[in-house]
C-alpha cells in the first residue's frame, strides 16, 4: 500500500512538472511572438516611407509599453450586426470618417463584462476579413495616449474569437501632431484600466 500511494504521488509530481513546464514554453512563445509583432511595427516606423516619421521633421523616440500580460488576451462572443449600417467616426481634427458596423465583441475583463464595437473600414484598400476597434480606458491620458488606441483583427466565420490588447497601439496622431486620427466611439470607452499593449509616446 505505501508502495502504491508513493508511485501515485510520483505520477502526481511528474503531471505537475510536466504541464508546468508545457505552461511556461507557451507563455515564453506567446512573448516572443508579441515581441515580433512590436519589433515589426517599430521598424516600420523607423524605416517605412508610408511612417509618418519619414513624412514629418518628427524624430522617432524609441515606443514604451506596459508588460506583457496574458490576462488581457480574452476570448470574445462576437455579436454580429445583422444590418451593418454606415457609422460616423469622430476625427482628432473635428472631421469624421465613414466605417461600417460590423459586430459586438463581448467579453470580460476583472470578472467585468465588457464591449467593443468592431468597425469595417470602407472604400479603396479595405482588406476582405480585417476589422478595427478603437478604445479608450481608464488609463487613457495618463499612462495611454489620450486619444485612445487601436486593435486590428482577423475575424472569420467563428463568433468566437480572440482579442488580445498586448498588440493595441497608438494612431499616428500619438506621434505627429498633423496627423488626423478617429477617435473611440463612446461605447468604445471601457471603465477599466487596460495596462497592456503601447503606452503614451515619449515626446
Amino acid at each position: 500500500m505505501k508502495k502504491l500511494i508513493y508511485l501515485i504521488a510520483i505520477a502526481g509530481l511528474l503531471a505537475i512538472i510536466y504541464y508546468s513546464l508545457n505552461s511556461e514554453s507557451g507563455n515564453a512563445a506567446y512573448t516572443q511572438k508579441v515581441a515580433d509583432v512590436r519589433a515589426e511595427r517599430v521598424r516600420y516606423l523607423k524605416n517605412s516611407e508610408q511612417s509618418p516619421f519619414q513624412q514629418s521633421a518628427e524624430k522617432y523616440q524609441p515606443l514604451a509599453y506596459f508588460p506583457i500580460d496574458t490576462k488581457y488576451k480574452v476570448r470574445a462572443n462576437l455579436e454580429r450586426i445583422q444590418s451593418p449600417t454606415r457609422m460616423a467616426i469622430q476625427n482628432s481634427d473635428g472631421t469624421t470618417t465613414t466605417y461600417s458596423k460590423f459586430a459586438y465583441a463581448v467579453f470580460q475583463i476583472d470578472g467585468q463584462q465588457m464591449r467593443l464595437l468592431i468597425l469595417k473600414p470602407s472604400g479603396f484598400g479595405a482588406l476582405p476579413n480585417t476589422y478595427f476597434t478603437a478604445f479608450a480606458d481608464d488609463t487613457s491620458g495618463s499612462s495611454s495616449y489620450g486619444g485612445g488606441r487601436y486593435l486590428d483583427l482577423d475575424i472569420g466565420k467563428s463568433d468566437n474569437i480572440e482579442i488580445d490588447f498586448n498588440l493595441a497601439y497608438n494612431p499616428y496622431c500619438a506621434y505627429v501632431k498633423d496627423y488626423t486620427c478617429p477617435l473611440p466611439p463612446s461605447e468604445n470607452i471601457l471603465p477599466v484600466k487596460i495596462e497592456a499593449g503601447e503606452k503614451d509616446y515619449p515626446h
